[in-house]
């Protein structure tokens, strides 16, 4: 999990944020060259007192060349209290949602190539519960899955056990997307 909030310079120093775009840009290279199959997760703000079309620009051009396994988003919130509370340059209320749905539109992209990519293929999955005995239904994720947070896998046949990492092949992938503070899903069926 890489909790990166922007991608601008600009914005990242007003959020008092002690890192640089090339620095992330870095990270996220060797991680990838050195871990094979990697679940990267982040998640964004948009709307943050300042931020130009241009810098929201910069951010959906990131999540594009990037492409996250995982990602969530959300709406800067005006806190009393807080440095950016009384920063110049808030944001409408209007266009921050717009920026945050066309953030989301871009990654539910973005997952459905990478969670297609699985179709056909077996992957290990942890089962976290059993949905129905009878029907022999079980729910689980992969190892890139955070629970209560990222997508599930609908499992259907014998030898699930909580608890228990089966191989399943994949055999649907469906997106499920929210907007908000919610990461876009997947749920597979093996």
């Amino acid at each position: 999990d890489l909790p990166l909030q922007h991608i601008s310079d600009k914005i990242l120093k007003r959020m008092n944020r002690p890192i640089k775009k090339s620095n992330v840009i870095s990270l996220i290279n060797k991680l990838r060259d050195r871990i094979p199959n990697l679940t990267l997760r982040t998640t964004f703000m948009v709307g943050f007192p300042g931020e130009t079309d241009k810098e929201f620009e910069e951010l959906l051009n990131f999540v594009k060349e990037f492409r996250f396994e995982r990602l969530g988003a959300f709406i800067f919130s005006r806190e009393e209290g807080t440095p950016a509370y009384d920063f110049p340059q808030q944001i409408p209320m209007r266009t921050k949602k717009e920026r945050l749905k066309e953030l989301m539109l871009t990654q539910q992209s973005i997952s459905k190539e990478i969670n297609s990519s699985y179709l056909g293929k077996e992957i290990e999955v942890l089962i976290d519960e059993i949905k129905s005995e009878k029907a022999k239904i079980a729910i689980g994720r992969t190892k890139g899955d955070a629970p209560e947070i990222d997508g599930k896998i609908v499992i259907r046949g014998d030898n699930t056990q909580v608890g228990k990492i089966i191989k399943v092949k994949v055999t649907e992938a469906i997106i499920l997307a929210a907007f908000g503070y919610f990461n876009i899903g997947i749920m597979f069926r093996g």
